[in-house]
């Protein structure tokens, strides 16, 4: 019994010492409150690019297309016409000289493809390499400029549990950053 009440006792010691000692939660220097990601963020950020593209699809229109109870009905009807398809997407530059990586179902097919960069400037690409199946596409840009890019990093010395961010223009209305953690 008496051993029983030194455990416990011991345990209660330690339990009110380290609530005793904790470290307070709140920030308490401007130089704490900027310990973050933000430096990061504004390095990467130039090199993360809009993607618009168009691409021209054929498919059946008939005069009840428009309206969705007729749509189901007479979806096979009609002759093809074609459809301008407009798709919005994030790509990464890879090298100064112009060189993107983004997804295939943004710029598959593509017509026009305008890049917009971080600054607001404007540059015409085509894809040059593609695989639907991994959904990754290539693009060269249509610039002699010497572009913000970042650098690959070789994927064995990438380690679990390293935090990696994610940082994207999805939408076009201005980019989004995330953090994660590499797992298996």
């Amino acid at each position: 019994m008496v051993k029983k009440m030194i455990r416990i006792l011991i345990l209660t010691f330690f339990c009110i010492s380290s609530v005793a000692f904790a470290k307070d939660t709140v920030p308490e220097s401007e130089i704490e409150i900027k310990l973050s990601f933000v430096p990061l963020v504004k390095q990467a950020a130039p090199a993360v690019v809009n993607i618009y593209a168009k691409r021209i699809i054929e498919e059946r229109r008939s005069p009840f297309s428009r309206d969705p109870f007729f749509r189901d009905f007479f979806r096979n009807f009609g002759q093809l016409q074609p459809r301008v398809q407009n798709s919005l997407g994030s790509g990464v530059i890879l090298s100064a000289d112009g060189y993107v990586v983004s997804n295939y179902h943004v710029v598959g097919g593509a017509t026009d493809i305008r890049v917009v960069l971080h600054d607001g400037r404007e540059i015409s690409g085509n894809v040059i390499l593609s695989d639907q199946e991994s959904d990754l596409a290539v693009l060269k840009l249509n610039s002699d400029e010497v572009l913000p890019y970042l650098k690959l990093r070789k994927s064995d010395t990438v380690e679990v549990g390293e935090l990696v961010l994610a940082i994207g223009n999805p939408f076009g209305v201005g980019q989004t950053v995330t953090n994660g953690i590499i797992s298996d």
